[in-house]
């Protein structure tokens, strides 16, 4: 994320400590391909600038809820287990 994009609200020391977890946040995901580009960064750099808004200042912990956040929201969802030995319900005329 440009730093110009930070949004003007953010002490320059607080827009310039998101800028860094989100570039270090960036390093470790980026070939995970979870999904485009724009997509991750856009969604690392929401939950930073989030958390950053509500006071939090540790550039660790920053990193690792975007990444958490990011990896949840696009990892495919898993679908319930099937019983075996089950049918599929049938409608009958």
């Amino acid at each position: 994320m440009p730093r110009n994009a930070i949004p003007e609200f953010f002490h320059p020391e607080i827009r310039q400590l998101i800028d860094f977890a989100l570039e270090d946040a960036w390093q470790e995901i980026r070939n995970e391909r979870l999904a485009d580009t724009a997509s991750v960064r856009g969604r690392l750099a929401t939950t930073i600038v989030a958390l950053a808004a509500i006071g939090e200042t540790n550039p660790t912990k920053l990193k690792n809820f975007a990444l958490h956040a990011t990896r949840a929201a696009f990892r495919p969802r898993r679908r319930p287990p099937t019983r075996q030995g089950t049918q599929p319900d049938t409608v009958t005329a």
